[in-house]
Parts: C-alpha cells; structure tokens; sequence
C-alpha cells in the first residue's frame, strides 16, 4: 500500500510540475511579444526633434503652421493696437504727417507704416523678452522661442535680432503684400534644418518648442480662492473682496439713505432711554 500511495504522489506531482511547465512556457512566449501601449505624456514620437528647455526638461520642435499662424495673429494683433490708438485721438498727430510727408512708393501710407513698425518692435522686444519668449499669439499657440544653444531665456540683443528679418519687411513694397512675402520667404530654411529653424531664428540664435506655459509652469496656473463657506470663489468676488468694491458701494447707499433720514439718535439720548 505504501508502494502503491508513493507511486500515486510521485504521478501527482510529475503531473503539477509538468502543468507549470507548460504555463511558464505559454506566459514567455505571450511575454516576448511587444505589447501596444498609449505613448505617455513624457514621450514623443520617434521622428520629433527634441531640444532642451528652460527649465533643462526636453521639449520638442514646433510645428511650422503653429508659428506662421501665431506670427499671422500677432501682426493683426498690433495693427488693431494702431488703429485703436488713431481713433482713441492718442495718435492726434497721424493724419497730418500723412498728408504733409508722402515719399515714394509709400505715398500717404508712409507715416502709418513707420509707425506700424515702431508698435511691432516694442510688441515683440516686450513679449519676447519679458514675457519668457512668448508672444500673446505664441502663448495661444503653446509656442516658445529660447536659445538653440542652452535653451536659455532670450536677451534683448536676441530678441532684437529675432525681429529685424521679418519686421522691417513690412515696409517693403507692395504695402502690406511685400511684407506678407518676405515674411513667408524666411520659411524657405525650415525644410533644412532638423531644428526647423527660419531665418530669424538663424539670425538671433533661436529655436522655437512647443510650450504649454499652463501645463509646464505651475507657478503661472490662478490658485483656487475659497470664501469663508469653503466653496470656490468667481473672478468677479475676488475682485470685489481684493479692493473692496462692494463695501464702498455700500457704504455709499448707506450714506445716501443717511441724508434722506432724520439723524441717528446720540449716544446720551440712547443711554438715558435704556436707563428710563
């Protein structure tokens, strides 16, 4: 019997081992297959070009219709900084250099393009400088220009370079046409270069990410303010709380109805009425 209960474990356990045998086998040979995953939020495809950031973290090369549709918003952007400016009466002086001072080609036109150029330069030096390389278009397109050497903030000598090629151009004739086609020839470099830099770019040194200041920048994202029931607060009553719009309105009914009313009894009348 003894013999008989060996044998029977022994079969038992050949039997288990083989078992485990063949799921070993099955779970490699499923294992060594690639298996297909969602790229993270931390990768990029293999074809990106990939630079450094500020901040040390890589980042990958924008994509040129984000950059020429960004610089396309800018420019509408500054023209109607200009054309406010005209009709607020700040730029009092405009109408009367455009009609004393008509150069050729530009004509009547030339005192709006010179100063068109001035506010292109001081949007773009202001921005690109102290804004961390970011223009309102370009923030909206999450682009940011940096130096290709270290991915570094860019200076002022930079940003000035960055915005000779594609600013003066607006004064090249055809108004308006000349510079639309300079501005798209400085693209020509794109397609030769890994970085898919363009001529301002290889003029001042630059090299323009992708960049979600949002995303990437914590310290740029609005804090969540909670009232004193704990609940999220609007835009609106944190103003109202930060400078007290509400209380002066307020008190200013107050004081309104005040007028209008006999006066508040004095502190003896209501002393003497509560001791009566």
């Amino acid at each position: 019997m003894m013999g008989r209960g060996g044998s029977f474990e022994h079969a038992a356990v050949a039997r288990a081992e083989t078992k485990a045998r063949r799921q070993h086998a099955s779970g490699s040979s499923r294992r060594s297959k690639p298996r297909k995953t969602p790229l993270g939020e931390d990768e990029f495809p293999e074809d990106a070009t990939i630079v450094a950031g500020p901040d040390g973290k890589p980042y990958p090369v924008a994509a040129v219709w984000r950059r020429a549709l960004a610089r396309l918003i800018d420019a509408i952007t500054v023209f109607f900084i200009q054309w406010m400016f005209t009709v607020i009466q700040i730029l009092w002086f405009m109408d009367d250099v455009s009609n004393r001072w008509q150069p050729e080609p530009w004509g009547r036109a030339t005192a709006a393009i010179l100063g068109y150029i001035f506010f292109h330069f001081v949007y773009t030096m202001v921005f690109l400088r102290w804004n961390e390389g970011q223009t309102p278009a370009m923030d909206l397109m999450k682009l940011r220009a940096v130096r290709t050497k270290d991915g570094s903030h860019l200076g002022l000598g930079r940003c000035g370079a960055r915005w000779l090629v594609g600013g003066v151009s607006w004064i090249a004739p055809p108004v308006v046409l000349g510079g639309i086609i300079v501005n798209a020839a400085t693209y020509l470099t794109v397609p030769f270069d890994r970085r898919r830099r363009t001529v301002s770019d290889w003029a001042a040194g630059t090299t323009v990410i992708a960049y979600n200041r949002d995303k990437e920048d914590p310290d740029g994202v609005a804090e969540e303010v909670l009232d004193e029931f704990g609940r999220p607060m609007s835009v609106r009553a944190q103003i109202r709380r930060k400078y007290g719009i509400t209380g002066l309105f307020g008190g200013m009914g107050e004081l309104g109805g005040r007028r209008g009313n006999r006066p508040p009894p004095s502190r003896e009348r209501s002393q003497a009425s509560q001791t009566d």
